[in-house]
C-alpha cells in the first residue's frame, strides 16, 4: 500500500470515528421530565351517568373543558380527597390553555390538605420547569432546588407490594428526574456519578414511562466522553428499545451502522433505523438517509432526506413522537445537507446548485458542529 492511500485510510477512519463519536456523544440537556398518566379517563364513567356524554371514548378536550372541570371543582367542594389532584392534573395537561396557576393551587391544596404524594411530585415538577407565574417564581429563591428537595422526599417512600398503587411509580419518576437535576446541574452541581446512580434506580422498572427514559438516558451517558463504555450503552439503549423507546432504536441503528459496542452489520443498521423511522424518529430517517448515500442508494437517500429538509418540525411534534427537541433539529441538518449534496452532483434527482446552496446554509442553522463536519468529509471525499 502507497503512502499516500494509507494516509487517506487513516483519515477516513479517524472521519468515521468523530462522526460516531458526535451522533452519540452523550445526553442532551434538554431531557424532559417523567409525567404521570392522564387522569381523565378516571372520570369517564362519571360523565356518562351524568349524560354529559354518551359514551366515554368521546371525551375530548372541548367536553373536558366544558364540563370535567365543573365536576371535580364541586367534588372539591364536597371534601372529595381526590378530586383536588385530579383537577390540578388535568389543568396541568391542558397545554393549548396554558393553565398552570390553577393546576398549582390545586396541587398545593392536594398536598396540603390531603398530602397527596402525586401533587407533591408534580409541584416538583412545575418548579424544576418553571412552569408557574412570574408572582409566583418570585416567592421561590431556587425552584431546582426546592423541586429536588420534593424529588427526595418522594423517593423516601416504601415501595413494597401492600403499599398504595402507583407509589412505586412515584418514586423511580422522582429517581429519573433527579438524575435529570444532577446530570443538567439544576439544582444541584453537575455529577454524572450521581446521575447514574440516580437513573439506574429509575430503570429498574418501575414506572413505565420514567424507567424507559431513564434507560435511553444510561445508553446517551455510557456513549459521553466521562464515562464512556460502548457496550453499557448498547445494553441500555437495547433495554429501552425493547420497552418502545424510538430514540434508542435510532440509536442502536447508529452502533450497528459503525460497529460501536457491537459487531458492526449494515443489515440490523438499516432494520432498527427503518423502525425508528416509521414510528415517528425524525433523527432515524435522517440517518436512513445519510445509510442510504453512503451505500450510493441515491434515489432513497433524496428522496427521504428531502422529505426531512422541507418537514415543518413544530413543538407539538416533539412531544407526540415522544423524542428530544435537539435531535430533531439535528435531523433537519442532516437532511438539508444530504439532500444538497443529492441536488448538488444531480445524485437521484434533478441537478439544482441554487437549492443546494440554499439547504447548505440551513444546515448550518439547524447544527453548525455537524453542517461543519459533512464539509470536511466532502472535502476529503467522504461523502
Amino acid at each position: 500500500m502507497s503512502r499516500r492511500s494509507s494516509s487517506a485510510k487513516k483519515l477516513l477512519i479517524a472521519s468515521v470515528k468523530i462522526e460516531a463519536d458526535d451522533l452519540l456523544n452523550g445526553l442532551p440537556f434538554g431531557i424532559r421530565a417523567a409525567e404521570l398518566p392522564p387522569i381523565s379517563s378516571r372520570l369517564k364513567k362519571e360523565l356518562v351517568a351524568l349524560e354529559k356524554i354518551t359514551d366515554g371514548d368521546q371525551l375530548d378536550a372541548k367536553l373536558l373543558n366544558e364540563n370535567l372541570e365543573l365536576l371535580l371543582a364541586r367534588r372539591i367542594g364536597r371534601g372529595d380527597k381526590e378530586a383536588p389532584f385530579q383537577l390540578g392534573q388535568l389543568q396541568f395537561e391542558n397545554v393549548m390553555q396554558k393553565q398552570y396557576c390553577s393546576a398549582w393551587k390545586n396541587f398545593q391544596l392536594a398536598w396540603r390538605d390531603h398530602h397527596d404524594m402525586r401533587a407533591k411530585y408534580q409541584m416538583g415538577v412545575m418548579l424544576y420547569d418553571e412552569l408557574l407565574d412570574i408572582d409566583e417564581l418570585r416567592e421561590h429563591k431556587s425552584p431546582q432546588a426546592e423541586a429536588c428537595k420534593l424529588f427526595e422526599d418522594i423517593i423516601q417512600l416504601p415501595i413494597g407490594p401492600a403499599e398504595p398503587g402507583g407509589q412505586r411509580d412515584l418514586v423511580y419518576s422522582a429517581a429519573y428526574n433527579l438524575g435529570r437535576a444532577y446530570y443538567q446541574g439544576f439544582g444541584y452541581y453537575p455529577s454524572t456519578e450521581k446521575a447514574i446512580e440516580y437513573f439506574k434506580l429509575a430503570a429498574n422498572d418501575g414506572d413505565p414511562k420514567a424507567s424507559i427514559l431513564a434507560q435511553t438516558a444510561l445508553g446517551y451517558l455510557y456513549s459521553g466522553a466521562e464515562h464512556r463504555d460502548l457496550a453499557q450503552s448498547f445494553y441500555w439503549h437495547s433495554e429501552a428499545c425493547g420497552n418502545g423507546s424510538v430514540e434508542s432504536q435510532a440509536a442502536i441503528g447508529v452502533m450497528y451502522l459503525y460497529g460501536l459496542g457491537v459487531k458492526q452489520d449494515w443489515a440490523n443498521a438499516l432494520i432498527c433505523l427503518s423502525e425508528a423511522a416509521s414510528h415517528g424518529s425524525l433523527y432515524g430517517k435522517a440517518t436512513l438517509a445519510y445509510f442510504y448515500y453512503k451505500r450510493k442508494m441515491f434515489t432513497n437517500a433524496a428522496v427521504l432526506a428531502n422529505r426531512i429538509a422541507f418537514f415543518d418540525v413544530k413543538e407539538e411534534y416533539c412531544i407526540d413522537a415522544n423524542c428530544l427537541k435537539n435531535f430533531l433539529e439535528r435531523a433537519k441538518a442532516m437532511g438539508c445537507f444530504i439532500y444538497a449534496r443529492c441536488l448538488q452532483q444531480g445524485l437521484g434527482v434533478a441537478k439544482d446548485e441554487e437549492l443546494a446552496r440554499e439547504l447548505f446554509s440551513k444546515s448550518v442553522t439547524y447544527d453548525a458542529a455537524l453542517a461543519a463536519r459533512y464539509q470536511r468529509m466532502v472535502q476529503h471525499g467522504d461523502l
